[in-house]
């Protein structure tokens, strides 16, 4: 069953995209805790981080570096990842925020 996320991935809901490829999307956060707060979701479902594959994980690193590389904070960020607790919606995602890098958020005009 779809859920929020794949609606997102499939253009079916609207969303404020930061960063796209194959693998992954990268959104703002609906509810911001931070100036940026940006939700790393991969396109392969997983329920979530216990249950993702290496591979998955291996794009979330990757997609992590590369958000904090493109709004120029490299040593400044926090990446939060529910498993279970405090998740609100069972896809693997992970938050990224930080009080810096605002001036460097674009988003994509799809």
């Amino acid at each position: 069953m779809d859920d929020t996320f794949d609606k997102i991935i499939s253009r079916e809901y609207p969303a404020k995209i930061f960063y796209e490829d194959d693998d992954v999307i990268v959104i703002q956060d609906l509810y911001p805790k931070a100036p940026v707060h940006l939700l790393l979701i991969p396109k392969e479902k997983s329920k979530n981080f216990y249950e993702a594959s290496l591979e998955t994980l291996a794009v979330m690193g990757r997609t992590v570096k590369k958000v904090a590389e493109l709004l120029k904070i490299e040593d400044h960020f926090q990446i939060q990842v529910n498993n279970g607790y405090g998740q609100e919606i069972a896809h693997l995602h992970y938050h990224f925020m930080s009080d810096r890098g605002s001036e460097n958020l674009t988003f994509l005009d799809k």
